[in-house]
């Protein structure tokens, strides 16, 4: 009699196959992939029968919810944010929380760039313009232009991506300031960056700033009204980290001023946004004053097809590990576990 195979359970995101993660964990596995879009999609049952979670970042993990996982031995977040998972809860039911936080660095950095690039050099205004006006192959049609070598861009959080992001825009001669105080000392003098001690001193000197922090207590909502009054006027915002990192009521705010020049936003407050919102339903209907001031992406900068997949495997191998016995780097609740 063949023995009964063990539930390793994908409850987001991915739909059955999944050639991936069963690759990774075999033929004594079944990966269940239900695609659910909310939890109560997922019987009891289920939830109560899983060894391992896959959890992408579409569900809530409550302590309701890990309540239910009488079998699960460990979390693994297809990521790198985490906020998604109530991580204390976790702990107390004793299931240790993992991150894939390396998988998509340069992407992301890319993206930032990206965004970096088609505001301060105007590519998507004189596309636009050309595409909607047969006379509008004109040089001034994206407005004031700066030179980018000596811009000085201004990176919230050096971490891995804040890091690679720094190393791109210095190629471009632009002078880098960064904002993190949990970075120790040296750091700066090894990247030939510069340090400052407040994300207010940071926003009163930096012509672009670009996020790049993770989604906590501290950095939720940190863009808001009193930042963006500290703001160089006139400041780009790129923001490829966590949407509720900035307050969209305050960046609209802050377009319509002409406080802020331009943003490029990979991430929203609510993903998707609301169609309702003053910024979204300006945006969309083209009005002069935002239509090329603004560039939303949606929440793809970590996506090509090598990351995707990467980010896929590495998840998978890291909870096969945890399964065989092995403990791998980058648990995120081990202050609560222990």
């Amino acid at each position: 009699m063949a023995a009964k195979k063990k539930i390793i359970l994908i409850p987001d995101r991915l739909s059955t196959p999944t050639e991936v993660e069963s690759d990774v964990f075999g033929e004594l596995f079944e990966v269940l992939a239900p695609c659910a879009t909310h939890t109560s999609q997922i019987s009891d049952d289920v939830w109560g029968k899983a060894e391992a979670v896959l959890a992408w970042h579409d569900l809530q993990f409550t302590k309701e919810v890990l309540s239910k996982l009488k079998r699960c031995r460990v979390i693994v977040r297809v990521g790198v944010g985490y906020d998604n998972v109530d991580l204390k809860a976790a702990g107390m039911y004793r299931i240790p929380v993992y991150n894939v936080p390396d998988y998509g660095t340069n992407e992301v950095a890319d993206h930032a760039i990206g965004l970096l690039l088609s505001l301060t050099r105007g590519i998507f205004a004189y596309s636009e313009n050309f595409r909607l006006n047969p006379n509008g192959w004109r040089w001034e049609a994206a407005g004031k232009l700066n030179r980018i070598n000596g811009l000085t861009l201004g990176i919230v959080g050096l971490g891995r991506i804040g890091i690679a992001t720094a190393l791109r825009a210095k190629s471009f001669g632009m002078n880098i300031i960064f904002f993190d105080p949990y970075i120790p000392d040296g750091v700066d003098k090894a990247l030939g960056v510069h340090r400052v001690d407040s994300l207010y001193s940071l926003a009163e000197i930096t012509d672009i700033i670009s996020f790049h922090t993770p989604l906590t207590e501290e950095t939720r909502g940190m863009a808001n009204a009193i930042f963006f009054d500290h703001l160089k006027t006139g400041a780009i915002l790129i923001n490829t980290s966590r949407g509720a990192i900035i307050q969209l009521d305050s960046l609209y705010d802050a377009l319509r001023s002409n406080k802020v020049r331009a943003a490029g936003m990979d991430v929203m407050e609510i993903e998707p946004p609301d169609p309702d919102h003053p910024l979204i339903r300006a945006w969309r209907n083209r009005e002069d004053w935002v239509c090329y001031r603004l560039l939303i992406t949606p929440h793809v900068a970590f996506f090509c097809e090598e990351a995707y997949k990467e980010m896929r495997y590495k998840a998978a191998l890291t909870a096969k590990r945890v399964l065989d016995g092995e403990s791998p780097r980058n648990c995120v609740n081990e202050e609560w576990l222990n």
